[in-house]
């Protein structure tokens, strides 16, 4: 089972398929990030991030202290993974007249799971950036972005409402010598709660489309974000074959 070269989905493929068998029992201990290092013969980030995906997935949960708990709930949420070998574009591609707004950009406490995601304690300090996208007077999409604590310094960018070229995953990465190696969007279809009810003006209840993101570089995360869009709002993804776009 151990192996140099393996990577971190591999291991959380392989726990996954032990939770969703039964073979790991609902709720039952995980192994800690250093036995799984240990005995897959990786790097503890490596570890982490296989726990993390299996946390984004809903196959393991938190527990404060004692690392993770496996979860396998079939009737609440199943995950159809599609692996895409290229660069995704930061952001969509608005039309004309859009306006995009940072609400809010501040440190505070990590909330949900944020700190988990980001690889600190939960209710330890991190960047927070809030913003909407509105159409004329329909608001098109709401995001929250977390960022580590530690980049306040290296990109004062992060703590201001301003949001210019070239964005500030692209500032991290030039101030930090970091670079995005892995992009992992999972998309989910919810009911909205009353805040973002509120902010779309639209019925509390209705259902909303959810983007998580979490951009890696393979040794800590990037930036872990949330974006929301309302029914009637179309996210159009497109491939392009990397062979034919070469010729």
């Amino acid at each position: 089972m151990a192996s140099e070269s393996v990577g971190y989905l591999a291991i959380a493929d392989h726990y996954r398929r032990l939770i969703a068998d039964r073979q790991i029992a609902d709720g039952q201990r995980l192994p800690s990030v250093r036995k799984i290092a240990d005995q897959w013969h990786v790097a503890t980030k490596t570890a982490q991030r296989a726990l993390q995906v299996l946390r984004m997935e809903g196959f393991a949960s938190p527990v404060t202290g004692l690392g993770y708990a496996a979860s396998f709930r079939p009737h609440e949420s199943a995950v159809l993974r599609v692996k895409v070998n290229g660069t995704r574009q930061r952001g969509e591609q608005y039309a004309e007249g859009d306006e995009a707004l940072i609400l809010s950009a501040e440190v505070t406490p990590t909330t949900g799971p944020a700190g988990d995601v980001l690889g600190v304690e939960p209710g330890s300090p991190g960047i927070l950036r809030t913003g909407m996208v509105k159409r004329g007077d329909k608001v098109i999409r709401m995001s929250h972005s977390w960022f580590p604590v530690e980049l306040a310094d290296l990109v004062p960018e992060l703590l201001t409402v301003e949001s210019t070229a070239p964005g500030n995953v692209a500032r991290i990465e030039a101030a930090t010598g970091r670079h995005t190696v892995v992009t992992a969007d999972h998309f989910t279809v919810d009911l909205l709660g009353l805040q973002l009810a509120q902010s779309f003006g639209v019925p509390q209840g209705e259902p909303i489309l959810a983007r998580t993101t979490v951009r890696h570089d393979g040794l800590g995360v990037i930036e872990y974000g949330t974006t929301w869009f309302p029914r009637h709002v179309v996210l159009a993804v497109e491939y392009t074959d990397a062979a034919d776009h070469a010729n």
